[in-house]
């Protein structure tokens, strides 16, 4: 039993597409989980993209596991194919693609759908919450808009200059969401944004990874899934 105040994770592993994916799972600090016994919807975390530094391992996602965790909420985060332990190709787009070719999620996006599968079979939920950092959050918004399972989106740093964001697919989809940016994000520059997405939160001097204002977006990012209002 997980006690008071710890939050567990154990290394799992997913069927994805290409081959098991490597990933690690909490229960919300519920001893065997189950739908009787899990006290919030679980979440689906994704990471950002390995040439910016980025897999399962980034501060920011472990952070968010252990708010989350505290609040009762089980976790997932993972790591696309290719990426650390996880078998098959990378399906990742090489970066910087300013003025280059458009590009392809969909591989990234079919591992993500094999996450929440997992996810929801291990919660014994049917519905669930994602959140995605920099290209992770380019996924979290197909998630979004694609898969009916999910209720709740986390955009953060969603990278401009590798594809935007479909807002409007988001908002026909129903889901609640929100986007979380640094205040000095190069690549999630705020001025791009305002324009375009009222449900913006910004973090002040934050930058793209959020070496600073960390604490000030997983306080952010988690008060607004565990609440139970409908105005993310």
């Amino acid at each position: 039993m997980v006690g008071r105040g710890e939050v567990l994770e154990r290394m799992t592993t997913i069927a994805g597409p290409q081959g098991p994916l490597e990933a690690l799972w909490q229960s919300g600090g519920v001893a065997g989980g189950g739908p009787a016994l899990v006290h919030g919807a679980p979440v689906l975390l994704c990471p950002p993209h390995p040439a910016l530094g980025g897999s399962m391992d980034s501060p920011v996602l472990a952070d968010l596991v252990w708010l989350l965790g505290r609040r009762r909420h089980p976790t997932l985060r993972f790591n696309y194919a290719g990426v650390g332990a996880s078998h098959g190709e990378r399906g990742l787009p090489p970066l910087p693609v300013p003025g280059g070719a458009p590009v392809d999620l969909r591989a990234l996006v079919d591992d993500a759908n094999a996450a929440i599968a997992h996810l929801l079979q291990t919660s014994g939920d049917r519905r669930c919450y994602v959140v995605g950092l920099s290209v992770g959050a380019l996924i979290a918004a197909r998630l979004g808009a694609e898969n009916d399972a999910v209720e709740k989106v986390a955009l953060i740093s969603p990278p401009v200059d590798v594809t935007d964001v479909d807002v409007a697919a988001l908002d026909a989809s129903g889901v609640l969401w929100r986007c979380y940016v640094g205040g000095d994000d190069v690549f999630a520059p705020v001025e791009r944004w305002r324009l375009t997405m009222p449900r913006l939160v910004v973090i002040s001097h934050a930058n793209h990874t959020f070496s600073r204002g960390l604490q000030a977006l997983c306080v952010e990012v988690a008060d607004e899934l565990t609440s139970a209002s409908d105005d993310l």
